[in-house]
């Protein structure tokens, strides 16, 4: 079975009112990332929308039915606002993501987070550059600044940050409903689709150990299945 591995979505925002705002939100209210284990040097975050609208709360919860509101950050960034209002589906976490000068984040999978399975990751990079280093699944992703991409993140995939200055993206993660159904069949899209790619035993042990680290009762009960072969 074919499943898709990105597409770059046709919006392209302005990139110097989205590092305006984001400058102007930015400077003391960085949170570091909770998957520490993933990462080397600085990779934080500031949450745009996050359960109940928690202003500190960058986690992205495994629960069903958890209710996302939009943090004070985003009450406050008119252009943000216009951004997210492009996409005419459900949206549950958002965040600025900022990858620091040198860090790395480590090769990893993130579980069912794919349009098959329902629900997308959207990036917009708000700042970055050449010597920023994306792949995903073995391949390279250049995202220029103001762009827009869906990618499949459960997928291995791996970002290094070569250069001297910080990365930061908009990172938007949405139900799949009709309006992405009918967006991500645009034939005119840049798109690569591949075969659905299977879990080796090391892929499946690091995600039920990312579940466990959770430790809620559904991340247990995902890791429990995990385990028994359920999935």
């Amino acid at each position: 079975m074919a499943v898709l591995k990105y597409i770059r979505l046709p919006f392209n925002f302005n990139a110097n009112l989205l590092q305006q705002e984001v400058n102007a939100i930015a400077e003391k209210h960085w949170l570091l990332h909770y998957q520490t284990l993933q990462y080397e040097g600085g990779w934080s975050a500031i949450p745009l929308r996050s359960v109940n609208g928690q202003a500190d709360n960058i986690f992205i919860s495994p629960e069903q039915q958890v209710a996302y509101a939009d943090t004070t950050f985003l009450q406050h960034a008119a252009y943000l606002q216009e951004v997210l209002a492009t996409f005419k589906c459900p949206l549950l976490a958002v965040r600025l993501l900022k990858l620091s000068a040198g860090a790395v984040i480590k090769e990893h999978r993130d579980a069912d987070l794919a349009f098959e399975k329902g629900e997308i990751r959207i990036h917009i990079p708000v700042q970055t550059n050449e010597q920023v280093f994306f792949v995903l699944d073995k391949e390279r992703m250049q995202l220029a600044e103001g762009e827009c991409w869906y990618m499949n993140f459960n997928l291995p995939h791996t970002i290094e940050n070569k250069s001297n200055a910080d990365r930061i993206h908009l990172v938007i993660d949405a139900v799949v409903n009709d309006w992405v159904k009918e967006l991500f069949i645009q034939s005119s899209l840049l798109k690569k689709e591949i075969d659905e790619p299977s879990i080796d035993d090391a892929t499946r042990k690091q995600i039920i150990a990312q579940l466990r680290l959770l430790g809620t009762d559904t991340a247990n009960r995902m890791a429990d299945e995990m385990e028994a072969g359920n999935t």
